[in-house]
Order: C-alpha cells, then structure tokens, then sequence
C-alpha cells in the first residue's frame, strides 16, 4: 500500500502480510534442534547468489574464518526457535575478535528478551519462548540493544522479571555499521569479500533433512519448495567462509549439485553439525523470502564515558523514500533527528543513520533548533562529514569530535544521488497489515523528534503520518555517539585548570581516575599513554579558548 499525500511531497510506506515459522526437526538430529526464520509472504523466493557463485576473482579458492581464528565456540539454540539471535550474536563474537576486542560469550537471551513483545505492547509481536523472528530482529538488536555477557544473562533463563531489568544492562558493545547484502545486485564475489572484511555472514536457508547429507554434513536442496516447505524449515546461520573445490560428490546421491564449490556455515546446535558445507548451487541460502543477508561492517565499544543517542527504539524496518507532486522519486534530502545532548557528554564522534542509497552523497551536519524544531536556514547548519555510500545498511560516520553548542539540537543527513537513486532513510515504523489491525511490530514512536528538509520546506514526520491518518507513525534511524570530551577529568561539561590539577593528582598518586576517564578522557593527545603532556595539552586547549 503506497500512502500519498496529494498536492504536496508523499511519503511511500509498504504494508505486506507476513507468517510465522519455525524450522523443522531434521530426522538425523536428536529431538529439539529448531530454526524460526519468519518468511515473507509475497517475497521472491529466487536466490541470486547461486547464479553468481562460480564467478572467477582473485580472491583465494578457500577461505576460512575459523581457520583464520575469528570464529568463537558453535553454541546449541536447545528446543527453541532461536536461531537469528544465535546467529548475529556468532556475527558480533567474531567481530569483536577480529577487531582486537578479544574473545567473548555473548547473551542470546538477551537477544531474545529485548526481541520480544513489552509489557506496554511495544516491541516485536513475539514470544520469546516458541516464536520466530526475522533478521532485522537480529541486526535490530545488535545496533540499539547492543549486547552484554552470557554471564549477565544465560540462556532459557525463563524470569519474567527480566523484561524490567534489560533497561539496566548496560551493553558491553553494539554494532556500529551493518553491510546488507540482498537483491538482484547480490553476488558472490562481494559476498566472499565481505565474509573476508567482517569475519562472516549473517544469513538463512531451508534446512530440511532429506537434503543433508548426514555423514559429511553437505547440503543442497535444487528443488521448488513451496512457502508452507520455507516458512517450516528457515533457519539462520553464519557463513564464515567457501572452498570452491568442495566435492559435489559429498552430497546426497539424490540431491547432488552439477558442481564442485560449498559456502561453509557455522551452526547453532551444538555438537550436531556444527558446521554444514552449503552448496554453491542452493537454491535458497540467501534468498529475499528469508529476508537478505548482513554482515557486521563496524563496533562501538560502550562505556562510561559514551552514551549512544537514539530517537528510534528498534532499529530500521522501512526503506523510506519521498516523491514530489509529479510522483516522481526525491534525490536530494536532508532527514533530521533532534536530540537532547547532556552538558557531560557534549563531544560527538560519530553519526549513525540508515539508508540504501547505495552511491550516493551524504553530508552530516549538527543543525541549530528553535522550540524543538531545527532551524531550516542552511546557512547555521555545520558540516560534521562527507562522503559516499559504499554500501546499503546502516552507516557509522566519525565526525571529529565536535562539541554541540547547547543541549538541544539535531543531527541532519543531507543524501544527494547525481544518478536518479532515490534519497532514502531507514526508518523505525510499525511492521504487518496496518489496515487489518495485525502487527508483528510496534515501535515506541516519538512525536515532532524526526524531520525531512526538501528543498526550503522543514517537514516533521509525525505531521507527515498524521495526513495519511497514521496514529502509530515512527522515527529515523539516524543516532548520535556523544562523550565526555577529551580533557575533561572531572566530567562536569567544560574544560578547566581544576581538570588539569586533577589529572596531575592521579599522575603523582594522590588520587586515581577510573580506567574509562583514563582510556577515553584523560589521553589528550591520543597517543595511549596519560603523562604530563596530556595535562599541558589541556592548559594549551584552556589557554585557546581564553584568548
């Protein structure tokens, strides 16, 4: 359903129905082993990574995550539908190891909480105990829940109580950039590519048992499956490499490939195939009916000196774009979050924001507001950043650390496309049949917080959701990663001598700063060691802003 508001710029939302699923039980394997890949209804059911797969390149013939050290212990999902949340927590794990953070159990229970339906109705329409998900669920989690140790929250934990303490977990890391990797446009040397950037792929396929070969653990499926076959047997898993010499001849008799070449997965059932070769010829790993692939592109490390702003509450559920009185697609337009900055955290590293204007231009900027609203003279406007879109998903853009001015103020997203791409913005808005009352998602929306600059015209999404009569309405996924700025020992929001009095004490041992002010504040000038130097830095930054 395209919702458009006549005589002036329209807003394009899709409203599809969707159905639940849960993977089948395959034969080979002890009771209890699941999937829950929710599948889309009415989405393509081709997957164009098979057409691809044999595509010459100078990549390697074999390449392994695992090999390579980057893959951390396979896990068991037990008896429930919980594989997404397995799968891009096996995608975080690897990340962290790859860039340097070291080896950590991660909580898929508190993947699967904060996935969940709320207590007020918000949320995903789901029950965490027998119920499904879809990916955006999984990279949803990692970029706005972020994630905290196994420790903190073991899995099948079954406390209700649970729900009014994931507020108080503070997140050890979250996903700063997520790489989707779907369409017509998705091939397999990109596909390799990123497995060998980001340490793996989040994806899913049809896992039914007659195609598993049991004693090798190959699988290949060639066959049409009807959508009650797919929405009973997805399952997500995490692709951490390929061997474009793997046999044909080690799949099933039956069910065998024209081709040597297997896509190599890590599983979530334990010791029960902990990993499956996948053949290069699939006809579903990958597919859109199971919602595209992502992959980790960037890590935000969490901590006391950080706090990652948020408008919206879940992450990107719609590809927004905008169309002006001729129906014609926008291609130049700045989105706009506002923000509430605090006088201790007013240092800004980077900007998140989402969209799948894949090479376009974007420019940051911090914008100015008036009561609320940012001011649409350009011209107060300050550029953060600049440059292209590399890739469709959700971007992490550092911004030099600026100090926003006051405490109220906006990020805006200014995307300009030179070859007819449409400006888009992922946005977090309600999921399912809208007409129909049926959601299997509910965002916790915040009114007059989101804005859409077009030309000289400062437009609030929530006026725009209140034409086409939407009284659930939604936010932009466009965040800000604020922190105590660099000097400020004493974390109260300005740089002064008693900051610089402060940092000598600890230097002489007359008192000591915790490890975060240490590691994030007090290293002036960046070069991993807090002396005396960082102490005359901050006299030489007092001593600027004075003259």
């Amino acid at each position: 359903m395209k919702k458009i508001i006549t005589a002036m710029l329209a807003l394009a939302l899709v409203a599809c129905p969707f159905t639940q699923a849960f993977a089948k039980t395959p034969d080979a394997v002890p009771t209890g082993k699941t999937g829950g890949v929710i599948i889309s209804q009415g989405a393509s059911g081709e997957n164009y990574l098979n057409k691809t797969a044999g595509a010459n390149s100078a990549l390697p013939t074999r390449y392994s995550s695992v090999d390579m050290g980057y893959v951390t212990s396979v896990k068991d999902q037990k008896t429930q539908n919980t594989c997404i949340f397995f799968s891009s927590t096996a995608a975080m794990e690897t990340s962290l190891l790859k860039n340097g953070y070291g080896e950590y159990d991660l909580s898929e229970e508190y993947a699967n909480y904060w996935s969940s339906k709320r207590k007020d109705g918000t949320g995903w329409q789901r029950d965490r105990v027998d119920m499904g998900a879809f990916p955006e669920t999984g990279y949803g989690y990692l970029t706005t829940g972020g994630v905290v140790a196994e420790s903190t929250l073991p899995y099948m934990s079954r406390t209700e109580e649970y729900f009014e303490d994931l507020g108080t977990m503070n997140p050890l890391f979250y996903a700063g950039g997520i790489k989707l990797l779907s369409g017509p446009d998705l091939n397999a040397v990109d596909y390799k590519k990123t497995i060998m950037e980001s340490g793996g792929v989040v994806s899913s396929f049809a896992l039914l048992d007659e195609y598993l070969n049991t004693s090798t653990n190959a699988f290949y499926c060639g066959d049409e499956l009807t959508d009650d076959q797919l929405g009973a047997n997805g399952h997500s898993v995490f692709v951490v490499g390929w061997d474009d010499s793997y046999s044909k001849e080690n799949f099933n008799s039956g069910a065998k490939p024209q081709n040597d070449g297997a896509w190599i997965i890590k599983n979530s059932w334990g010791e029960y195939y902990s990993y499956i070769y996948v053949s290069y010829e699939d006809k579903y790993l990958g597919a859109e009916i199971f919602g595209g692939n992502y992959a980790i592109n960037d890590i935000i490390k969490n901590h006391s000196c950080n706090e990652l702003l948020s408008v919206d509450s879940y992450g990107p559920l719609y590809n927004m774009s905008f169309y002006d009185n001729n129906n014609a697609e926008i291609t130049d337009a700045t989105f706009i979050n506002t923000f509430n900055f605090t006088k201790e955290m007013p240092s800004i590293s980077s900007v998140e924001f989402s969209t799948e204007a894949l090479g376009a231009d974007y420019k940051i900027y911090y914008i100015p507001t008036e009561n609320g609203t940012p001011v649409d003279n350009e011209s107060l406007w300050i550029e953060l950043a600049n440059g292209k879109i590399e890739y469709k998903g959700i971007q992490n853009i550092a911004v030099d650390s600026y100090i926003v001015p006051e405490s109220n103020g906006a990020i805006g997203v200014k995307i300009t496309s030179s070859d007819g791409t449409p400006a888009t913005i992922g946005c977090c808005e309600w999921y399912g049949d809208y007409e129909n009352n049926n959601f299997l998602f509910l965002p916790k929306t915040l009114d007059n917080r989101s804005f859409i600059q077009l030309g000289d015209n400062n437009i609030s999404l929530t006026d725009f959701y209140g034409m086409v009569d939407d009284s659930i309405g939604g936010n932009f996924t466009i965040r800000a990663v604020a922190n105590v700025r660099k000097g400020d020992v004493e974390h109260d929001g300005s740089l002064s001598i008693n900051d610089v009095t402060t940092l000598q004490q600890h230097l002489a041992e007359m008192l000591t700063l915790d490890s975060d002010t240490l590691s994030y504040v007090a290293d002036v000038n960046g070069d991993g060691d807090v002396a005396i130097n960082d102490a005359t830095e901050i006299q030489s930054i007092i001593a600027d802003v004075v003259l």
